[in-house]
């Protein structure tokens, strides 16, 4: 093949893969507006992400755009009605890959009753591709779960399709249930998911709900319970979404090593998770495997630049290798991303305390403990600190 001829089809790909987003999402949007009475939201070129996007809005039609085409991340649709149907979430749902195979079905058509130039076939060529490809990965059910924005999962529409048959006669409490987590109300959702555990058909997935309802409640004793219960009725079951949960459980106990073996399974299956690439780099931390730490913290920053945990325990890490500056401008970026966040405070304190400015480590170990008294390490520290000033 001739290298313009390459470059031609490589660039279609490349700007059909957008495209395809945007048909998807838009089969998944218009059976939504027609057959729902709230607002639809899509997400394009993120799962869920409204910062730094372009957004528009068509009547009860809610677009954000992201766009990053060497990071491109698809898409998601959300319907922000409450009750909503089963018969109506499988049509919503199986009309995004849907309309990608339409199109491509359209394009061949168009190939096989006009003439064209080679170049205009090879880019229609890269389109129909590109629908296809779209389809064939989200028609066949895949466990692997998606990390959204806002840190819940989902998974492909052939394995919410699939989920769907599964649940038709649970399905009111798990859309319910479903719902409150989307509003992040992590209370009433962990209710309504641990009394679905009455159907037994459905145990593992009401299970896996239950656990990250309460994580994300932060009420890890709890969660602890489920998991402990899954684990040993369900291990058998176990999808990439069980060994992250398990892995966020394990690290608020202190557990590091297990969590490095947890994150490791997650990783081994999707490098690029973020999420587990900053928790395996925590956990490493955790246990003084600080320049381990920094590879996992490195890769986590470049995939996820305003990753706030990410850069914060990068700079504890640096700390910990005597990497002060270094460490001051990871901590101090990461605050700048996370205003709120205790952990930060601390390694900023920690900071100072290497610099023996005893007094304004202990004024931020204090800033932490208003934030979050639990926080791992820090009554420790703050009582080092005073030992210290009253030396």
């Amino acid at each position: 093949m001739p290298l313009h001829v390459a470059l031609i089809f490589m660039l279609s790909l490349l700007t059909f893969r957008l495209l395809t987003t945007v048909i998807h999402e838009l089969g998944h949007a218009i059976p939504a507006l027609l057959l729902t009475k709230g607002k639809v939201t899509v997400y394009m070129g993120s799962h869920g992400n409204p910062e730094k996007s372009m957004q528009f809005q068509l009547g009860r039609l809610e677009c954000f755009f992201k766009f990053n085409l060497f990071y491109w991340k698809g898409g998601l649709c959300v319907m922000h009605e409450k009750d909503v149907s089963v018969r109506t979430s499988f049509i919503v749902t199986i009309f995004g890959p849907l309309l990608s195979l339409i199109v491509a079905g359209i394009g061949v058509l168009i190939l096989l009753l006009n003439e064209f130039g080679d170049v205009t076939k090879l880019v229609i060529f890269a389109l129909i591709f590109s629908c296809i490809v779209d389809f064939l990965n989200n028609i066949f059910p895949n466990r692997d779960t998606i990390t959204l924005h806002d840190g819940t999962f989902t998974n492909n529409d052939g394995m919410q399709l699939l989920t769907l048959w599964k649940f038709r006669k649970s399905y009111r409490k798990f859309q319910l249930g479903n719902h409150y987590l989307e509003n992040s109300e992590f209370e009433d959702a962990a209710a309504i998911f641990e009394e679905g555990l009455k159907f037994k058909n459905n145990e593992d997935i009401f299970y896996r709900l239950a656990i990250y309802a309460n994580l994300m409640q932060q009420d890890f004793e709890k969660a602890k319970l489920l998991q402990d219960a899954f684990t040993k009725n369900h291990k058998e079951l176990f999808e990439t979404s069980d060994y992250i949960n398990l892995s966020v459980i394990q690290s608020y106990f202190e557990m590091y090593h297990e969590a490095i073996i947890s994150t490791s399974k997650v990783l081994k299956e999707d490098p690029n998770n973020t999420d587990m690439l900053n928790n395996r780099g925590y956990a490493l931390g955790m246990l003084d495997k600080h320049t381990e730490a920094i590879v996992d913290l490195d890769k986590a920053i470049i995939l996820e630049p305003d990753f706030a945990f990410a850069w914060n325990n990068r700079g504890f890490s640096k700390l910990k290798l005597g990497q002060l500056q270094e460490a001051y401008k990871d901590i101090n970026y990461s605050l700048q991303l996370d205003v709120k966040n205790a952990h930060a405070y601390r390694n900023l304190g920690l900071y100072y305390f290497y610099k023996k400015d005893y007094q304004k480590a202990l004024n931020l170990y204090q800033k932490a403990n208003e934030i979050n008294p639990n926080t791992l390490l820090l009554q420790e520290y703050i009582t080092e600190s005073t030992f210290k000033l009253s030396d």
